[in-house]
C-alpha cells in the first residue's frame, strides 16, 4: 500500500504536457491500447493527440484527433484476405508477407496528406508514443519534432523491441513469436527456434531495415541514421505479461503493461444481460475479432459452426457481422458485444477466439478457457501458450469443422481443468502491486519529466554489433592464443634445433677421437 501511494505522490508532481500518439496501424485493437492509454493521460490533464485510422465520434476534454481513415481500405483489400489464408503459408511466407505488409502501410501513412500537414506544422511535443510494428522510419518523426520517444509494442516482446534496447533474450528459453513452443523446450524445438530466430534477425537486418533506410531518406533525407534513430528510444511499452507470456528477463526501460486495456465491467443491456442470465448451464463467447471476422469464413465452415452450436445444450452469443437465418434457438447474434463485459459475466464457460494479445489478455484477466482458431502473427503464439498452460485447446483453421469444433468445445466445458487453470492464470495477472495504466501513465510522465531518461538505456546500444557480440574482444584473445603457441612452437623448435646442433658437434667430437686412437 505504501508504494502505491508513493507512487501516486510522484504521479501529481508532473506538469501537463503535450504528448502525440501514432497509432497508425490499420488495425482497431491497436487503437484500443492507444486511447485507453490517452485518455488516461488526457484525465490527468496533459494535452493529447492520436494519430490513427479510427478517430473518437464524440469529443473527449484535452483528447485531439488526426484522422487518417483512407487506411482502412488497404486493411480490407490486402491485410484481412491474406490473414484468412495465412493457415496455408510457410514460414518464410509469413515473415516476409509482415515485412512486406509493413513496408506499405508506412509508405501510406507518410504520404497521408493529414500526416503531411502534421509534419509541416510548428506545435511544439513533449513526447511521442509510437505503435512499433516494422515501421523503423517512423522515428524520424520524434527526431523531427526534437522529442523523447516511447516505442509501444502491442504485441509484446519479440526480437523486433529486443533490438531497440539490447535485451538478452537467450534462444534456449524463449521461444521466436513465429514458432509455437513452450518456454521449456525440448532439443529438437530449441534447435528449430534458434535456426527461425536467427533467420528473422538477419531478414530483419537485410531486408526490413534496408526497406525502412530507402522510406527514411525519401521522406526524411536530413534524419540521422536509421541505427542513431533506434538507439534513441527512450522506453519500450510492452502489451505483456509474466502471467500469460513466462518469465524473462527486462532491461529497466522496457515495461509490461499488459492487462492495462481491461476496464471494470459495465451494466449489459437489458436484452443481452436477460439472454445471459437465464443461462443456467452457462453460455459460450464465439469472437474472431475485428481483423478476420466471423463474416469473413467460407459458407462450409460458417455451416459446421452452426452446426455445432445446434449440438450444444448451452447458450452461444455469436460476434457476427450480417444477418444470418436459420439460427438455432440457443444462439444470440450480433455485430458487436461488449467483449469485456461479457467475459466478466457468471455464466461463461468458454471464449471461442482468433487468439489476438488483447482477446487472449482479457480471458486471462477474467479466467475465462478458451477455444483458440488462430490465424496470424501472435495469434498463434499466444494459443499455444493456454495449450501449452492448460487453459485452453486449439483449432487449427484448415482443421474446422463441426466434429473438431464440438470436441474442443465438449472438452473445455466438461473438464474443470481448464477453467481452474485459467483462474490461477487471472489470480497472477491481477496480484500487481499498481494497476497497469497507472503504472504505464507513471512511465510517460517519468520519461517527460527526466527529458528522455537516458540513464534508463543500457550501454549497449553504444556498441557496434561486433563489439556488443564481443567479435573485438574474440579476435584480440584468439590472436594472443594464437601468438602464444607461434611463440611456444619456435621456442622449442629452437631448442630442438640447439639440443640438434649440440648433439652434432658432441658426435663429431667423438668420432675425431676414435680416428685418433
Amino acid at each position: 500500500m505504501k508504494v502505491v501511494l508513493l507512487l501516486f505522490a510522484c504521479l501529481l508532481q508532473v506538469d501537463s504536457a503535450n504528448i502525440l500518439a501514432i497509432f497508425h496501424f490499420p488495425c482497431k485493437s491497436h487503437h484500443i491500447l492507444g486511447s485507453t492509454l490517452l485518455k488516461a493521460l488526457a484525465r490527468r490533464g496533459h494535452d493529447v493527440t492520436m494519430v490513427s485510422p479510427f478517430p473518437f465520434k464524440d469529443p473527449m476534454e484535452n483528447y485531439t484527433d488526426i484522422d487518417i481513415t483512407g487506411m482502412l481500405e488497404y486493411k480490407e483489400n490486402h491485410i484481412v484476405p491474406k490473414f484468412v489464408a495465412s493457415h496455408h503459408s510457410t514460414m518464410y511466407d509469413k515473415m516476409t508477407f509482415s515485412i512486406k505488409n509493413a513496408e506499405e502501410v508506412v509508405e501510406l501513412f507518410l504520404i497521408n496528406p493529414n500526416i503531411r500537414k502534421l509534419l509541416n506544422s510548428r506545435k511544439r511535443y513533449d513526447l511521442i508514443i509510437l505503435n512499433w510494428a516494422m515501421n523503423d522510419a517512423l522515428l524520424a518523426i520524434p527526431h523531427h519534432f526534437n522529442v523523447p520517444v516511447i516505442v509501444f509494442s502491442s504485441i509484446g516482446s519479440s526480437l523486433l523491441t529486443n533490438k531497440i534496447t539490447r535485451n538478452p533474450a537467450p534462444y534456449s528459453y524463449i521461444p521466436n513469436l513465429f514458432v509455437n513452443y513452450p518456454n521449456h523446450m525440448s532439443l529438437m524445438q530449441r534447435l528449430n527456434n534458434a535456426f527461425w530466430s536467427i533467420y528473422f534477425e538477419v531478414l530483419d537486418c537485410f531486408v526490413n531495415e534496408k526497406i525502412q533506410k530507402k522510406l527514411l531518406q525519401k521522406h526524411f533525407p536530413n534524419a540521422p541514421p536509421l541505427q542513431d534513430l533506434i538507439n534513441n528510444v527512450s522506453l519500450v511499452f510492452l502489451n505483456s505479461h509474466y502471467s500469460v507470456e513466462g518469465a524473462r528477463p527486462y532491461l529497466p526501460n522496457m515495461i509490461e503493461i499488459g492487462g492495462f486495456h481491461v476496464e471494470e465491467p459495465e451494466p449489459l443491456k437489458t436484452n443481452l444481460k436477460a439472454f445471459l442470465d437465464a443461462a443456467s448451464d452457462g453460455f459460450i463467447f464465439f469472437s474472431l475479432g475485428t481483423n478476420v471476422k466471423s463474416s469473413h469464413l467460407p459458407k462450409e465452415k460458417l455451416e459446421n459452426i452452426v452446426q455445432t452450436f445446434k449440438k450444444l445444450e448451452v447458450k452461444v452469443l455469436w460476434k457476427f457481422e450480417r444477418y444470418f437465418e436459420n439460427l438455432p434457438s440457443n444462439v444470440l447474434v450480433d455485430e458487436w458485444f461488449p467483449q469485456t463485459d461479457i467475459l466478466a459475466h457468471s455464466n461463461i464457460r468458454a471464449f471461442v477466439t482468433h487468439g489476438g494479445r488483447l482477446s487472449t489478455i482479457e480471458a486471462a484477466y477474467y479466467g475465462v478457457p478458451i477455444v483458440g482458431i488462430p490465424f496470424f502473427s501472435d495469434q498463434e503464439y499466444n494459443i499455444a501458450d493456454s495449450v501449452n498452460n492448460k487453459y485452453g485447446v486449439k483449432v487449427a483453421y484448415e482443421e474446422l469443422s463441426e466434429q473438431s469444433l464440438t470436441m474442443s468445445l465438449l472438452e473445455i466445458i466438461n473438464n474443470p481443468m481448464y477453467r481452474n487453470n485459467a483462474k490461477i492464470k487471472a489470480s497472477i495477472l491481477r496480484d500487481q502491486p499498481l494497476k497497469p495504466l497507472d503504472n504505464a501513465v507513471y512511465w510517460v510522465e517519468y520519461v517527460i519529466k527526466h527529458k528522455g531518461a537516458s540513464h534508463l538505456q543500457a550501454s549497449a546500444t553504444k556498441l557496434n554489433w561486433f563489439e556488443y557480440m564481443l567479435i573485438d574482444v574474440t579476435i584480440i584473445v584468439i590472436t594472443l592464443v594464437l601468438l602464444l603457441f607461434i611463440s611456444v612452437y619456435f621456442a622449442f623448435k629452437c631448442i630442438i634445433n640447439l639440443l640438434k646442433h649440440m648433439y652434432s658437434k658432441q658426435s663429431k667430437k667423438v668420432k675425431q677421437g676414435k680416428k685418433r686412437n
